[in-house]
């Protein structure tokens, strides 16, 4: 192993930059004459397998991140001999340099270059990436008036790493304690890199890293340096609670924006980039890259030809296409499994992945005091680990700290009304908040979680302060899950919130409250339909509610029903076998219960044609999975048969067929169908062929995302294909793949 291995097709045409675990080339493709960058992982580190695996771990996630203000990977290679990332070259250069040279930025300018690089971020946290590593060394700026990120190697996308890494100049608090990457995290540092543009240096400088810490982790922000304008723009985004800063990078420029144009008024993008233009040019031509103007940028992917033996030869398509022999085809399906909309498959004679972790849950505890305003607070909140998803455990977590984000909200708006600050001021009181956590109930797709909220305070003593709530999180999708992923339809009725009530009320300490209505009138008796609370709303439960071993655990505000306020709050339990027939068939599976014995509730509904069931073709013999919702309808390919099966709700498409047609090379058919998909406006993705057959996903011409899997034999040739909006992708990643999982061609040596 040594440093001079080369991308086979690529001729090196200069040095861009080196670092401690490799360095970055300008390589011009021989074939084409268009320019890359290339990132080489340095020889000495291909035999540590945890360098090695992280390298892959960029690569996969890059893959994954579509967004023009982030660098695009076109290849990722990998022989015994080496390996290296092919990545887009950007006739540009760092902010790192375009601060070197200009020491402080004019306020338009660094909220120019802050701009594009948080709109990377964003479409990095639309992928679930956290980037965990944003510095002026990893932000381009062109002389054309943009900036990219670049450099995803301390990426993450589980938000559960436990690891402290980054650049410690732009660390959040939570980074240096070890804890979950987050939006929030990257948003924090982008905000230390914009002060450090628009004052000259970095908001907090000490000797050591214990200084440095403790500075990022207590210190107020030395605002006074700061452009009077730009302070409040600053003091959020460098907020040391991740829960005062913007959420995402998003709503970070959306703030941004704003500011800018009461500012410095509507032109101020253009005005910032024209500043900008003549010493980003100037620094360019002092590089390498000066060359791409005239032999001009990698525009698509090329194909890494002859790579090595038992490598498979890149193809063309954005994203990971290049050579992945085994070990690497196993990272990428263990980090995902679905990349960009294409499924990974381990083929035989692959090394098999390790089986991941299991899941599983512990309570964090969120504690300190607002830097602003008279509260305390210490609140508890449940997280997850492990699992094979990590964007799925991103969203579980996400999910499971919601409810104290929206507490610490809440309370914080209540004290900064000025009547009950004043009165809080007078009274020398802090608001002390509370939140405890406890888990009801997991299950291996199903964790349910109690959290019982409490406030100290003398001014703020109204009861509606404290109480109790509950959610429930579907663990393979990370969807919070309402009552209607719960219960019945027929049960979110009228008739059906009227035998709920009927069940709870004898659970209750006193039953369920009467109010008065018009004087002389009846009076009404209060329901657990939302429908019939003061203001309204869908016949579904007012309360929230979360499961345990025995039952439903029903949240009651009774105050919120329309009873006293003096009611206060219950918490009910509701057994199962008052419950159980009136919840989804879905859901009783995720508990783990049998269907439910006859009782009065009202009668269920049919499920739909092909819901939930096990399609297997008489003809063919080719089986497969159909998800629950999907309606079924034949479909009749040349020479063969099959069916389709929708969902119009989702825009999702499965469709499954047999042929007679047999005999032919997957290697032929799969260049067919990417020379057809390419030739209509597409984009492929992901390929492979071997003597049995092909899979191939991408994108559609019209955007939609497609996932195809053919088996070939000597008589007859059996597929799988899906075909579904790119914004579904999310919830669609698991039907796709366990349908991918169960399918079974069928005997294929011989016409049918």
């Amino acid at each position: 192993m040594n440093d001079t291995w080369n991308v086979p097709g690529y001729a090196e045409v200069d040095v861009l930059g080196t670092g401690g675990f490799g360095r970055v080339v300008l390589a011009k493709h021989e074939a084409t004459g268009k320019m890359a960058a290339i990132k080489y992982l340095r020889a000495d580190f291909l035999a540590d397998a945890r360098i090695v695996a992280g390298f892959r771990q960029e690569a996969w996630l890059l893959s994954g991140v579509r967004s023009p203000h982030v660098v695009r990977l076109f290849d990722f290679v990998e022989t015994p001999q080496g390996a290296a990332l092919v990545m887009e070259a950007v006739p540009g250069v760092s902010l790192r340099a375009l601060l070197v040279a200009e020491n402080v930025l004019a306020p338009e300018a660094a909220l120019a270059i802050l701009k594009g690089s948080l709109l990377g971020l964003a479409d990095a946290h639309a992928a679930g990436v956290v980037h965990r590593d944003y510095k002026p060394g990893n932000v381009l700026v062109s002389r054309e008036g943009e900036s990219k990120l670049v450099d995803f190697g301390l990426a993450t996308l589980d938000g559960h790493n436990g690891l402290t890494a980054g650049s410690p100049a732009y660390m959040a608090p939570e980074q240096w304690a070890g804890q979950p990457g987050r939006p929030a995290t990257d948003v924090y540092a982008a905000t230390c890199v914009f002060y450090q543009c628009v004052t000259g240096h970095r908001p907090f400088e000490a000797d050591t890293s214990e200084q440095l810490r403790a500075l990022h982790g207590t210190a107020a922000v030395p605002l006074e340096a700061v452009p009077e304008p730009l302070r409040p723009l600053i003091a959020r985004g460098m907020a040391k609670d991740p829960a005062w800063r913007p959420a995402t990078a998003d709503a970070f420029v959306t703030e941004l924006e704003a500011v800018a144009r009461e500012t410095y008024g509507k032109n101020w993008e253009k005005r910032g980039w024209k500043r900008l233009a003549t010493s980003a040019a100037a620094l360019t031509a002092l590089t390498p890259l000066a060359l791409l103007t005239a032999a001009g940028t990698a525009a698509a992917p090329v194909a890494a030809a002859g790579a090595g033996a038992g490598v498979t030869a890149g193809v063309s398509g954005t994203g990971v296409t290049a050579a992945m022999v085994g070990k690497i085809a196993a990272a990428v399906a263990i980090a995902g499994g679905l990349v960009a909309g294409g499924l990974v498959i381990l083929r035989s004679g692959e090394d098999p992945p390790p089986p991941p972790a299991a899941l599983s849950v512990a309570v964090q505890t969120l504690s300190g005091r607002d830097p602003a305003l008279p509260i305390s607070y210490e609140l508890q909140y449940p997280q997850v680990s492990g699992g094979a998803d990590a964007a799925v455990r991103q969203r579980v977590n996400d999910a499971l700290r919601a409810p104290i984000d929206k507490r610490l909200k809440s309370v914080r708006d209540g004290v900064a009304v000025p009547s009950t600050l004043e009165q809080i001021r007078q009274a020398g009181e802090t608001a002390a908040m509370r939140s405890s956590a406890r888990v009801l109930l997991q299950k291996p797709g199903l964790l349910s979680v109690h959290y019982e909220h409490d406030l100290d305070s003398d001014v703020l003593g109204h009861a509606t302060w404290r109480f109790p709530e509950a959610l429930s999180v579907d663990l393979t999708t990370g969807q919070v899950l309402g009552p209607q992923d719960v219960f019945r339809p027929e049960i979110l009725t009228v008739a059906g919130m009227r035998t709920l009530t009927q069940r709870l009320a004898p659970h209750t300490r006193n039953g369920f409250c009467t109010v008065p209505t018009v004087v002389g009138d009846t009076e009404r008796q209060v329901t657990m339909d939302a429908a019939d609370r003061p203001g309204g709303g869908d016949h579904v439960p007012a309360a929230t509610f979360g499961f345990t071993a025995a039952g439903a655990e029903f949240d009651i505000l009774w105050y919120e029903l329309g009873c006293a306020t003096a009611a206060g709050n219950e918490t009910v339990v509701l057994p199962y076998d008052e419950l159980d027939d009136l919840l989804q068939p879905k859901f009783r599976t995720m508990l783990g219960r049998t269907a439910p014995a006859a009782s009065s509730a009202p009668p269920s509904t049919s499920e739909k044609p092909g819901a939930g069931t096990t399609y297997t073709n008489a003809r063919f013999g080719f089986t497969t999975q159909v998800p629950p919702g999907y309606t079924a309808s034949s479909w009749v390919p040349e020479n063969g048969e099959g069916m389709r099966f929708t969902r119009d709700d989702l825009g999702a498409t499965l469709t499954v067929w047999g042929t007679n047609s047999g005999g032919r090379r997957p290697a032929d058919e799969l260049a067919r169908l990417v020379a057809s998909t390419e030739g209509d406006g597409g984009r492929v993705t992901f390929r492979t062929a071997d003597s049995e057959g092909y899979a191939v996903s991408g994108y559609l011409g019209d955007g939609r995302i497609f996932y195809e899997h053919t088996s070939i034999g000597a008589g007859s040739t059996a597929g799988l294909r899906w075909v579904y909006p790119a914004d579904r992708k999310t919830e669609l990643d698991g039907p796709v793949t366990d349908t991918v999982k169960a399918f079974t061609p069928g005997d294929l040596s011989r016409p049918h």
